[in-house]
């Protein structure tokens, strides 16, 4: 059990924060936003995806979210679609990521977990990195982000190589 934080499923009353928090500028560029009803249809009727939010556990205030696709994957191969924190620099992206690849891989006994990366995000390449995923390559001006083409970096670390 984790002494930071708690993840649970998100909300219809958790949507205000996570639309904030996808429209912090410290976040705007490096995902993609969805409207408040594709947030309501992905908590509400989306099998093959989990929403999550992210919160501290002394104060039980969100710090982030989280979305997981692939739950239904043939391939055992699951997605993190999307990772935004509106709290940075305190440790919880690197523990709810620790805490993703844990249930992946010993509850879900998936094969592969993945992530897509905006090439300029730094910050979330590297902690990726630290945390054992692997670039598989580069796909170049992959998607449109605030009218401009970015490049995207697919990382995935497979069940072999998590400790």
């Amino acid at each position: 059990m984790d002494d930071t934080i708690l993840i649970r499923k998100t909300l219809e009353k958790d949507l205000a924060y996570v639309i904030s928090t996808e429209n912090d500028p410290t976040n705007s560029p490096y995902i993609l936003q969805w409207s408040l009803q594709e947030h309501k249809k992905a908590i509400s009727t989306d099998s093959n995806l989990l929403h999550l939010i992210v919160l501290d556990k002394a104060s039980e205030k969100p710090v982030g979210y989280v979305l997981i696709n692939g739950l239904e994957d043939e391939s055992n191969s699951i997605e993190i679609k999307r990772i935004a924190f509106s709290e940075k620099g305190k440790g919880y992206g690197r523990k709810m990521l620790q805490l993703i690849k844990k249930w992946a891989f010993t509850e879900r006994k998936a094969n592969r977990l993945w992530i897509e990366v905006v090439d300029h995000n730094n910050r979330a390449k590297s902690l990726y990195e630290s945390e054992g995923f692997k670039i598989e390559g580069l796909q170049r001006e992959a998607i449109k982000l605030n009218d401009n083409y970015q490049s995207i970096y697919m990382m995935s670390m497979l069940s072999s190589e998590y400790k």
